[in-house]
């Protein structure tokens, strides 16, 4: 029996001494009692879970049930996002005994387990099931095969505790991707394709919705020709990079692949000319490139692949999956079915915390974008998620982008945005919606208006058909408009409203830059253009509804709104 607590980081954050008081409680008063009663033993605690055994599987399960029913009646009179919850993992194997402490396999199945087991209950390998199977009085649920970390093989899985339906599986958490060594031509050493693929995998391994599988493991296939599905399967891999290098004099072509282990379908491919000039700038260049478009490749791939679940049988990871076309695709109606999706994902499961960060996104765009009535309360939405968020993303490069993101379009904290987008450009250079981002953080907060303009062209350079071109575009138009060049300005929002023609939002920028340069005409139809979409808009609203800075450190742009005609409001 192998247990953890949820949600133990954020439990943690929010009172250290208290969690761990009432778990040297739970420790002394529920499991070391109740594992004793059933002849068990408890062979460790680890700050938040514990490892005990058992001689009877029947005992066994019973006294998890027993854990899992002692907690539902604890702490009753706390919210219920205080409360201590367990998730257990159960497996019947042998074991190897050292000292005190037992290892193996069979331990590490329990381990594995446990990480997708429904909070407050209980998932069981096949071998556990098979032993208890008619001889305890609850439900168990198959939720068929799962592939979980640094186990070979799938491993099937029964739980209780909720419908399996709603269980967030470990092995959709990640897409795991594994790049292959590659081919070399022209050459009597490889020591330039290793190191090409030795980036690739480090730069890929920086992506925080990316699992990358070890370089000793693919390189165990170097010099054999396998068939990608096998490569999958034997490696726990949905996503393989295949590669080829030829070399000829200075000169040297790269051939990289994205193919799915499952389909076995060519998901992206490229060519790379270039001289051997600088080796390691080379590599670095080429890792580069190829991690930025490997990673919305296989975005696109994990959307189609959720929205082809049937939407009640989503779990929470494909709930997530499925809101991201509707959160690029910049429509009121669409931003709310993200919004309501990814509601569902943390209903699924209340500790995802990536869902949390997209959804304060989504709300920030929601009031930002002037899709709500209530913009102050969209506002305060995306705050209280991005703090709630924030706990528990750690290293998680996409959930910083998405939390800045919330912060510094409902907020005046961009010095603190600009920290969580640092820190996840640290982790994910790559990441062109990071650099997008860091780009309107540097003109929301006035710092250096060129930096931001660079860090537009960066993420352009990275997805040059990203789904959010249209808003790089919008946020150089802006840094155009604080500079006072509002001929250029004007001329980039046109560009933005071509590459996204339904982002109606946009005429607001147009029509305070027209009115700005005097071309009244054109002012004149921007502000009809607005007014179509939005009826009855005020100053008031405009201020209420953007982020902060166009009032507290952009006056020239309300001052724009103002001379196109638009009415104060009350």
């Amino acid at each position: 029996m192998a247990a953890d607590l949820a949600a133990y980081s954020r439990l943690m954050a929010a009172d250290e001494e208290g969690v761990v008081s009432r778990l040297r409680a739970i420790w002394s008063e529920v499991v070391k009692p109740m594992v004793r009663q059933s002849g068990g033993r408890v062979v460790k605690t680890m700050g938040d879970g514990f490892l005990a055994e058992f001689q009877s599987p029947v005992e066994a399960v019973r006294t998890a049930l027993a854990i899992q029913e002692a907690m539902e009646n604890r702490d009753t009179d706390r919210p219920v996002q205080e409360r201590l919850h367990f998730r257990i993992g159960m497996h019947v194997g042998d074991v190897v005994v050292l000292d005190n402490d037992i290892l193996g396999d069979a331990v590490n199945v329990a381990a594995r387990l446990e990480a997708i087991a429904p909070v407050g209950g209980i998932c069981l390998s096949r071998a556990a099931r098979d032993q208890v199977k008619g001889r305890i009085d609850v439900e168990l649920n198959s939720i068929g095969e799962v592939s979980v970390k640094n186990i070979p093989d799938p491993i099937e899985a029964w739980v209780t505790g909720e419908d399996p339906s709603g269980i967030l599986l470990a092995s959709a958490k990640l897409p795991a991707i594994v790049v292959m060594p590659f081919e070399e031509i022209g050459s009597e050493d490889e020591f330039f394709a290793d190191g090409v693929v030795d980036e690739i995998t480090s730069a890929l391994s920086s992506v925080g919705d990316i699992s990358v599988i070890a370089r000793q493991s693919a390189f165990s296939f170097k010099g054999r020709i396998v068939e990608v599905r096998k490569v999958g399967r034997e490696l726990g891999a949905r996503y393989v990079v295949t590669g080829a290098i030829r070399r000829s004099g200075t000169r040297v072509r790269i051939s990289v692949q994205l193919n799915s282990a499952i389909t076995g379908a060519n998901l992206w491919s490229q060519r790379y000319d270039d001289e051997l000039e600088d080796l390691f700038d080379l590599q670095d260049k080429i890792a580069s490139h190829v991690a930025g478009a490997i990673s919305p490749s296989i975005r696109a791939s994990e959307i189609a692949a959720a929205r082809a679940v049937a939407p009640m049988e989503r779990k929470a990871y494909e709930l997530y999956m499925s809101a991201f076309p509707h959160f690029w695709a910049h429509r009121r109606e669409e931003n709310d079915r993200a919004i309501d999706l990814l509601t569902s994902a943390i209903n699924r499961d209340p500790d995802d915390f990536r869902a949390q960060a997209l959804r304060a996104w989504a709300y920030a765009q929601q009031a930002t974008y002037m899709w709500s009535e209530t913009p102050l309360t969209s506002r305060e939405n995306a705050q209280s998620d991005a703090e709630a968020a924030v706990l528990s993303a750690g290293e998680h490069a996409p959930s910083l982008v998405a939390i800045a993101a919330a912060l510094s379009m409902t907020g005046l904290e961009h010095e603190r945005a600009g920290v969580l987008l640092e820190r996840a450009l640290v982790l994910d250079p790559n990441s062109a919606w990071g650099w997008m981002r860091m780009g309107w953080n540097q003109i929301y907060h006035m710092r250096d208006i060129q930096d931001g303009l660079a860090a537009f062209d960066k993420a352009e350079a990275l997805s040059p058909l990203d789904p959010f071109l249209f808003n790089i575009q919008f946020g150089r138009a802006y840094a155009k408009g604080l500079l006072g060049e509002y001929d250029e300005a004007i001329k980039l929002v046109k560009l933005g409203l071509t590459a996204g023609p339904g982002v109606t939002w946009a005429y607001r920028d147009l029509a305070s830059f027209c009115a700005n340069a005097g071309r009244r005409e054109e002012a004149d139809e921007a502000v009809e253009a607005l007014m179509h979409s939005y009826p009855g808009l005020t100053i008031k609203r405009v201020v209420n509804s953007m982020p902060p800075a166009t009032h507290a450190r952009h006056q020239a742009f309300l001052e724009g709104l103002r001379r196109a005609g638009v009415p104060e409001g009350q």
